[in-house]
């Protein structure tokens, strides 16, 4: 995710991210984290140009 075990474990604590706790172990879902980074997007506020939209098209292998 590119974040800290730190950041990870303040949004753990904070109930923004939901957790499954077996003993001692912190798990977090796939699924779980998906929404939790959906939640957290910040939508675009410009169109992209052509070039822009090639570039993104490249890096994602095609679906933009």
């Amino acid at each position: 995710m590119g974040i800290s075990i730190e950041t990870l474990d303040r949004y753990r604590k904070k109930g923004m991210l939901p957790y499954r706790k077996i003993g001692n172990r912190i798990l977090f879902t796939e699924s779980d984290l998906m929404v939790f980074l959906d939640a957290c997007a910040v939508p675009a506020t410009a169109t992209p140009s052509d070039r822009e939209k090639k570039a993104m098209s490249k890096a994602t292998g095609g679906e933009v």
